[in-house]
């Protein structure tokens, strides 16, 4: 009998250490990032935001325009080039874009991005 009362008592020991771990990766890690990067490696994830970081000259990449949280990978590509028709620049020849995705995150306001895509 006592031997069962050690075997639980260990157990119940790395349970806990383990429940720890795990609540302390939650709260101060990215969980959903890795598990974007784990199943969603060159794609945005269905819970990402995707941004359009929008540059009207591609040769001054510190000037741009961001438009944040849309909805699809599709609809970013099309965002930047309705931006790039406004700049009279249809084929996007002067500017550029990135749409970049990012997990929402519990602390902070700067956003991290996963992924920078065209």
């Amino acid at each position: 009998m006592a031997k069962f009362s050690a075997n639980f008592s260990i157990r119940f020991t790395l349970l806990q250490f383990v429940a720890v771990v795990l609540l302390v990766w939650f709260v101060l890690g990215e969980p959903l990032t890795h598990v974007a990067n784990l199943f969603y490696a060159a794609v945005p994830a269905p819970w990402e935001e995707i941004d359009l970081v929008y540059h009207p000259d591609k040769r001054s990449p510190s000037v741009n325009e961001i438009t944040s949280d849309l909805g699809s990978l599709a609809e970013c590509r099309t965002w930047a080039h309705h931006m790039a028709a406004q700049q009279d620049d249809p084929r996007m020849e002067r500017g550029s874009y990135e749409c970049r995705t990012a997990s929402a995150s519990l602390f902070g306001a700067q956003r991290r991005y996963r992924l920078s895509l065209q």
